[in-house]
């Protein structure tokens, strides 16, 4: 399989677009190629939970003491990877229904899962219709939960995570802009990232509800700074039968369940340029965050006697982080601080029965300084990150009491190639 998509890419690099000698110049497609060769050598004080060989960190493993006290989770742990080299193609075509068209495919090597590092992942693919003030993408591209303009821009690919929202969703979005705003309204459908439940993370139980994600942002702009807020509503269905009795009694029976769970994020930011300083922060409140890589997630609340169908309570989260930049001269200094909290749920919890990423974990920091300089289209960085949680007792509302800190120190030196 991934030499069939290797070739697709060969082929989409290798052929051109026909545009026809009869069309107009107006009529014409464009597209321009580019991307990014990138390597990224890391070094960790201790084991982590983190994704594709280590290399998207999140957080430091709780320890594991051995029967002489030792902790078998600490000790060095050295990586080298490139599957963060990325290739895309930019579109732009006719006029029509009155807007100007564009559109966006972008891939990367990082993979799909675990046992597919080196694989080829989609990330961007979508039309773009302008009408000037107004547009409407369809397509796979970043979630209103993470903004482009808004984030920390990290050595290690991790980009904040999982102190802020990190999603890439099939979507349809509708833009409308006025001289100092601009709104967004989209629904959405999970992909790379999903929900996690029962059966483990997938989409289908967001599929197996019926409605899509409800999504909208708003954004303010005072000169070159920015002021913005997002918002989501989800609803999931976990399961989608319980059972009852055993074969071994002979009265085993199977049941129907209809239990949803609706979740929501709220979202708020800014960005302040003062060059060559910028300053930005993020805080982001909510539940059932799984499938944009954030702490929290989802627990069953109550078992029908009847049935065994469980009904089911959010586990709530709060992510914020900041992040500071000296750049002038292709040279930047920065520094990014973020914390984490899970803030449990709202209803007692049925043990054994909780959907969530990090369950034990009742708080998290970073401190992450970096330095970069670009020398024309090769870019070296270096950063030092710091990452610290509290892992204790899962209480019977889902939060975390008797903590201790296990962290971890993770060096990072990246190199990009920009073609």
């Amino acid at each position: 399989m991934k030499q069939i998509n290797y070739l697709l890419l060969l082929t989409l690099f290798c052929v051109g677009i026909p545009t026809g000698n009869a069309q107009e110049k107006k009529d014409e497609i464009k597209v321009k190629f580019g991307g990014y060769v990138h390597s990224l050598f890391t070094y960790d004080t201790r084991q982590t939970v983190s994704a594709r060989e280590g290399f998207i960190l999140l957080y430091p493993k709780d320890e594991l003491l051995d029967g002489s006290g030792k902790d078998m989770n600490k000790g060095g742990v050295y990586n080298m990877a490139v599957i963060q080299s990325r290739v895309n193609a930019k579109v732009t075509g006719p006029e029509i229904l009155g807007a100007k068209t564009n559109g966006l495919l972008e891939a990367e090597f990082i993979g799909n899962a675990e046992s597919d590092v080196n694989g080829l992942r989609l990330r961007h693919a979508f039309v773009n219709l302008d009408w000037g003030k107004t547009s409407l993408l369809i397509g796979q591209t970043w979630s209103p939960l993470f903004v482009a303009e808004v984030f920390p821009v990290a050595v290690g690919a991790n980009a904040g995570l999982p102190f802020k929202p990190f999603a890439r969703n099939p979507q349809v979005r509708l833009t409308h802009k006025t001289e100092n705003w601009k709104f967004i309204a989209a629904i959405a459908s999970e992909r790379d990232y999903t929900s996690t439940g029962p059966d483990g993370a997938s989409n289908k139980y967001l599929r197996n509800a019926g409605l899509p994600i409800l999504q909208g942002q708003v954004h303010y702009y005072a000169g070159k700074h920015l002021i913005g807020a997002s918002a989501e509503f989800k609803n999931i269905k976990p399961s989608l039968t319980s059972t009852t009795g055993s074969e071994e009694n002979g009265d085993l029976m199977s049941w129907k369940n209809d239990e949803t769970l609706s979740s929501w994020a709220l979202m708020a930011y800014f960005k302040l340029n003062f060059k060559p300083v910028t300053f930005k922060a993020q805080t982001t409140y909510g539940s059932n965050l799984t499938d944009v890589l954030m702490l929290g997630g989802y627990a069953a609340k109550s078992l029908n006697p009847l049935t065994n169908e469980a009904s089911y309570t959010g586990i709530k989260v709060l992510g914020t982080w900041a992040d500071i930049s000296y750049n002038k001269n292709n040279f930047e200094l920065a520094l990014l601080a973020a914390y984490s909290k899970n803030m449990g749920a709202d209803d007692n919890v049925v043990p054994g029965m909780i959907y969530s990423r990090g369950k034990n974990i009742g708080e998290l920091y970073r401190i992450a300084p970096r330095v970069s300089k670009r020398f024309k289209n090769l870019k070296l960085e270096l950063e030092a990150e710091y990452t610290a949680a509290a892992y204790g007792d899962v209480t019977e509302k889902a939060d975390v009491e008797n903590t201790h800190w296990v962290g971890n120190t993770r060096i990072s030196v990246g190199l990009y190639y920009f073609f």
